[in-house]
Formats: structure tokens, C-alpha cells, sequence
């Protein structure tokens, strides 16, 4: 392979919180390792979620949970974890401000309690069964958390959580607590440290600011038409037409 592309799902392969993908998408996956292009998946999403979605597109190379979790030629590049201590600060920031939190690791999830705002937030991502167990962290690994609040809150409490974590916001409702410098663009950088020597040209195709550290890392960014103003001011290539993806792919000639 000449070239990777990197790949976010969720308002970019995907719509709607339906995980599914267009028939002409799966057929560019194809077109594009012919073409020696490598498709890598790069989402905030866990491998429960995604499983099945990933033996569509024929891939098996990943960064899930926004870095957390990445996958390269059969092998685990990283698997980040919360220690208990780090969690228990966020829950502390999010008790006092009556915040629910959620734990995520890659064979599930489960919420600290059912609140009107994660209701809201599990409509948007077309999330059915949302679990209770705010014991969860205490016998699980945990990747990565979610806390439940509006961007006017996240603003007020911003230094305070930055403190514990580093947070992204990937829905209207709902925020990314990561491990401390762990993001997809330093998920791409540990990945391209696994393939050193070889010449690679890279592109990243997103539309939240969760996709801002893939763009300032790869060659060439291509935001969606509906993505944030922030992302499209770090892209090469702005699409114009719903279906961002393939026509970033053929604007870049990597598939006709």
C-alpha cells in the first residue's frame, strides 16, 4: 500500500446512528485496495458497536474509541485504560454537578443512571438499550467515559475536567473523557510508528472536532459538508455534496 485513508463513521461513512453504509461505499473500500489505498477505520465508537459494520467494509485495521483502542495488521497498538483513581475524579466532578457519566470499553457500556439528557443524547445516536450500572468501572477495564451535558456547561467546567482528562465533543449532548494524550491523531501517529521506513501519503475524512487531531496530523483532511467550522477550517478539502466521502475520493483520485 501507497497511500492510508483514514475513516470516520458516525456523520462520515455513516448517518443517522445507523452504523450502515452505502452499497457505492463498500464498493470504494474495494476499489481503494486496488487502487493501493488502505481504508482504516477511525471512530469514537467501541468494537461492540462496530463488528459487524467492519466485516462489511472487509477491514481489519482500526482506531476505535476516538484512540483508545487501535488494531494494525492483526496486532493491538494500543489499548488505553482509565486507572480506578482518574475515574473516580471525573465522577466527582460529575456528582457535584449532577452529571451523568457513562464507561465504555470495547465489549461494552453502561451509564451511572438514566437522566432526560441521556434519553435525549441515546435518541440522537439511535441508542436503544442503554444499561445502569454505576458500579461498572469497579470490575471492568474502562477505555474511555461520557459525560452528559450542553456545550454551555462544558465551557463552565472546562479547566476543572481538562484537569482530569482530555475531553472531546462528539454530540449536542454529550462529551469524550479520554486518557490524557489520547486522541485519534496520536492513535495515527503510533500506528505510522509501527510502519517506519515507509513513504506514505495520508488522508482523514470527518466532520466533528473529535476529527481535528486526524487532520493535523495526515496529508490531506476532507470535511464533510455538514461538519463543524472548526474542522473545515483545518481541512485541504471542504465537500460541497452529501456524500463527502466519495467525492473527497475522487476529487484526490483515489478511486474515479
Amino acid at each position: 500500500m501507497k497511500k492510508l485513508a483514514f475513516f470516520d463513521l458516525d456523520g462520515t461513512l455513516c448517518n443517522g446512528g445507523s452504523l450502515q453504509v452505502e452499497q457505492e461505499v463498500i464498493a470504494a473500500f474495494s476499489k481503494l485496495r486496488e487502487n493501493e489505498v488502505l481504508p482504516i477505520i477511525a471512530t469514537g465508537r467501541s468494537y461492540y458497536e462496530v463488528k459487524e459494520l467492519l466485516a462489511v467494509l472487509q477491514t481489519e485495521h482500526f482506531i476505535l474509541s476516538n484512540g483508545c483502542y487501535v488494531r494494525f495488521a492483526g496486532k493491538t497498538i494500543q489499548n488505553a485504560q482509565f486507572s480506578q483513581p482518574e475515574i473516580e475524579a471525573v465522577l466527582t466532578i460529575a456528582e457535584n454537578n449532577r452529571l451523568t457519566a457513562g464507561f465504555f470499553n470495547q465489549q461494552g457500556f453502561a451509564i451511572t443512571n438514566l437522566s432526560e439528557v441521556v434519553k435525549e443524547h441515546a435518541a440522537y445516536m439511535g441508542i436503544s438499550d442503554v444499561p445502569v450500572s454505576a458500579n461498572f468501572y469497579q470490575t471492568n477495564p474502562v477505555n474511555f467515559m461520557n459525560l452528559y451535558l450542553s456545550a454551555e456547561q462544558e465551557e463552565k467546567l472546562r479547566d476543572e475536567l481538562n484537569a482530569a482528562a482530555d475531553i472531546v465533543r462528539f454530540a449536542p449532548l454529550a462529551i469524550d473523557v479520554l486518557p490524557k494524550n489520547v486522541s485519534k491523531g496520536t492513535a495515527i501517529q503510533k500506528l505510522l510508528d509501527s510502519m517506519a521506513g515507509m513513504q506514505l501519503e495520508t488522508y482523514a475524512f470527518g466532520d466533528q472536532n473529535n476529527d481535528l487531531s486526524m487532520f493535523q496530523l495526515v496529508d490531506h483532511g476532507i470535511a464533510m459538508a455538514q461538519g463543524t467550522d472548526e474542522l473545515k477550517a483545518s481541512a485541504s478539502y471542504v465537500a460541497q455534496t452529501e456524500n463527502g466521502v466519495l467525492e473527497g475520493l475522487r476529487h484526490y483520485g483515489l478511486i474515479s
